[in-house]
């Protein structure tokens, strides 16, 4: 169907498809959405988007999304506890976690969770500069908050191995996280009780 349309817009159509939780048909009503507001919509993304690729990078104590500076909102605040730090799979976790409003501590992003079917180890996780983090900010505990699937219990147990010599108390989310459940999804009191509720792992 899409292919009678202009090569430009069948392009747009396959980017937008890329993203999670839009296929084709939806991808194609976006697509023309946009034509149809005219250029200045479609100008006005490209600009976010050129402006996003420009000045959007990764904090480099974190791994959040942060500015040109490299150094996010929550590395950059002075009221936040540098001693405890929790370890989310995506900053859609970061951002679920903060919603609670119960956590003041500061986050490290993993961005992956170990895989071998997806062929992740241990070195695509950046856990030298966790332990860098650590003995750095003298970290007293460390929460972590990675998914209850399979993939996120074996990244956990790993962590904890390797956490737990460095004499930092490592912690797991309790009751109310349900096995399966994905961090960034679970509403705002199910996640707050969770981290209220978080015990030595």
């Amino acid at each position: 169907m899409a292919d009678v349309l202009p090569k430009p817009v069948q392009k747009l159509i396959r980017i937008l498809a890329k993203l999670p939780g839009v296929g084709p048909r939806t991808a194609m009503r976006h697509a023309l959405f946009l034509v149809r507001e005219g250029p200045a919509a479609l100008q006005e993304l490209s600009d976010s988007l050129a402006e996003t690729a420009r000045s959007v990078t990764l904090c480099t104590r974190c791994y959040a999304m942060a500015g040109a500076d490299g150094t996010c909102e929550i590395c950059a605040a002075t009221d936040r506890l540098r001693d405890v730090v929790c370890v989310v799979e995506s900053i859609g976790d970061l951002l679920a976690v903060e919603n609670t409003g119960s956590y003041r501590g500061s986050y490290f992003v993993l961005h992956r969770l170990l895989s071998p079917l997806k062929g992740i180890g241990p070195d695509d996780l950046r856990v030298p500069a966790l332990q860098e983090r650590i003995r750095h900010d003298h970290v007293s505990e460390v929460v972590l908050a990675t998914p209850l699937t399979t993939d996120g219990e074996t990244t956990a147990t790993f962590l904890a191995r390797l956490l737990t010599p460095m004499g930092v108390a490592v912690t797991r989310l309790a009751s109310g996280v349900p096995v399966g459940g994905t961090i960034e999804y679970l509403d705002r009191l199910t996640l707050s009780r969770a981290f209220q509720d978080r015990k030595s792992f």
